[in-house]
């Protein structure tokens, strides 16, 4: 089996050790998570974002959109694959798809059979933007409200549909107390894992 780790940057992966995914599968980052770790595959949106990256000289792969492509003339950039949908609807629309959405469209076309969801939480943090980068460069203030997470509820769902063979896995600090989308009831591929327990399962597979 082929893992994909895609690793979003809500508060719940705080102090997790994103380093010893390596070892189990392919890990795929969004955004700022490059001041941190050098994962296999960086996904940046943001055109920004992706200017951060060249500024501070990182070396590892980075995917952005199409319409930013012609601007970073390096080796290591790539134009990110298009969706694997016909883009009608606002949220269907690649435009209106994060970094972290994509990179689990990135993991899907690699070939992963098993995608492993780590830092998407969606939802607020005491009211707030949930983001470990927040406040920081290129983010929003740590007082911004809170995003409004039913496009990526939606998008994710199309996923599940669209890849019934392959299995996804949401990680969460407590699993128990998350709070698990009403839209996703009865996914047959969709599983729920503790995030403290995540790597001893994984060594003793």
């Amino acid at each position: 089996m082929k893992f994909a780790f895609c690793i979003g940057n809500g508060e719940s992966r705080k102090g997790f050790d994103i380093s010893k995914l390596g070892r189990h599968g392919t890990v795929y980052g969004a955004n700022a998570i490059f001041r941190d770790y050098t994962v296999d595959h960086l996904v940046c949106c943001d055109r920004q974002m992706a200017m951060e990256c060249t500024k501070n000289n990182y070396t590892g792969l980075v995917y952005t959109r199409k319409d930013w492509y012609s601007f970073f003339p390096y080796d290591n950039f790539k134009c990110l694959p298009p969706l694997p949908w016909e883009e009608k609807e606002k949220w269907t629309q690649t435009f209106h798809m994060g970094s972290g959405l994509h990179a689990v469209n990135l993991a899907t076309v690699n070939g992963a059979n098993i995608v492993v969801l780590i830092g998407h939480d969606f939802w607020d943090s005491n009211g707030k933007h949930n983001n470990l980068y927040k406040g920081t460069e290129n983010y929003w203030a740590a007082d911004h409200q809170a995003i409004d997470p039913s496009f990526w509820i939606k998008q994710f769902k199309m996923f599940f549909e669209l890849y019934p063979k392959k299995q996804f896995v949401f990680v969460q600090r407590n699993v128990k107390n998350w709070h698990k989308p009403a839209e996703w009831k009865d996914v047959p591929n969709l599983q729920y894992e503790e995030l403290g327990g995540l790597l001893n399962a994984l060594d003793q597979s």
